[in-house]
């Protein structure tokens, strides 16, 4: 690779470590369209993963006693079963045609929430596994699974400290699974391995500025945030 390409992959991973620690979601899909842009798909959804998990490691502590159990088992169970059935169909699709679906897939969810269209009524069982199970399927798919479950709780009457909680958690008991399915279907190489190591400590530094910046935001900008996230990562995807 260029010197060129190397200081943008890792401008992404930087910018996506923040995004991590400040909303407690959002990496994987800054570092899902990003990376793409310079390596395969099926390389870039590993090696994201295991940035993820890293990023977890640190911030489950916090967000154990603040997240919402009832909502977030049911649909950690449902990712989990599904996940493995996104990780198979990743394994088998052309690398060209992952980048469209992954900038497809953030452009329906962006078009979705920017409708205005929301869930009004209380949470049920059945919604939660509904929701689970399609992020875990994009999770083992394309490494992104948070849109679904991000337009759920926005919707929601949570405190921004509870959603952060809830996405933490949430992808935390998912990223085990997922990267359990990326080493059965060969997915996990050397080349992921070096390139998580490159990208780790650089990762571990925007993590720890965006967690820090988390206590000095207000709930309405956190949600202003998370909605111009989504935005802008999607026109970044569809990016030529």
């Amino acid at each position: 690779m260029e010197p060129w390409q190397w200081a943008l992959s890792i401008s992404f991973v930087a910018l996506a470590g923040f995004v991590r620690g400040l909303s407690g979601f959002g990496s994987a899909m800054i570092l899902m369209p990003g990376l793409s842009l310079l390596f395969g798909p099926q390389q870039v959804v590993a090696t994201v993963i295991l940035l993820e998990m890293t990023a977890s490691v640190r911030l489950v502590p916090e967000a154990i006693p603040q997240t919402k159990w009832s909502e977030v088992l049911p649909m950690a169970i449902a990712a989990v079963i599904m996940v493995p059935l996104g990780a198979f169909c990743l394994s088998l699709i052309d690398p060209d045609l992952m980048r469209q679906i992954i900038g497809g897939l953030l452009l329906v969810f962006v078009a979705l929430l920017l409708s205005g269209i929301s869930y009004q009524g209380q949470p049920t069982m059945a919604i939660n596994f509904g929701v689970g199970g399609l992020s875990g399927f994009l999770t083992g798919l394309t490494g992104i699974g948070g849109p679904p479950i991000v337009l759920y709780q926005m919707t929601g009457d949570d405190t921004a400290a509870e959603s952060r909680a809830n996405f933490i958690s949430f992808f935390a008991l998912t990223q085990v699974v997922a990267l359990a399915s990326y080493m059965a279907s060969g997915l996990l190489s050397p080349l992921v391995l070096q390139r998580f190591l490159i990208f780790l400590p650089v990762s571990l530094v925007g993590l720890v500025l965006g967690q820090f910046l988390f206590k000095y935001v207000s709930e309405t900008a956190f949600r202003k945030v998370v909605m111009g996230l989504l935005v802008a990562i999607a026109l970044l995807a569809l990016w030529p």
